[in-house]
């Protein structure tokens, strides 16, 4: 399993490990109130917050787009021990 930072939360970065950048998903949600069941309103939603927070564009109409998107932006990080 691989080790990513996602650099979202105002309380700080949050580590999670997954098997691949894909878990970004499930670890966010953990930690985010009332996130929609549907997936694809879920990443819609996270595509905007991290629009807010670093005033680029994040396309949502794909989970490797979207994934692609943080990773350029910086808002998600894999990490090496």
């Amino acid at each position: 399993m691989a080790k990513y930072r996602l650099n979202m939360a105002l309380d700080g970065p949050l580590e999670f490990e997954s098997v691949g950048p894909e878990g970004v998903f499930d670890a966010w949600r953990a930690v985010y109130r009332s996130p929609p069941a549907e997936h694809d309103r879920w990443r819609r939603r996270c595509a905007s917050m991290v629009c807010d927070r670093y005033g680029q564009p994040v396309r949502f109409d794909s989970d490797e787009a979207f994934i692609a998107d943080l990773f350029r932006h910086g808002a998600l990080e894999e990490v090496h021990a």
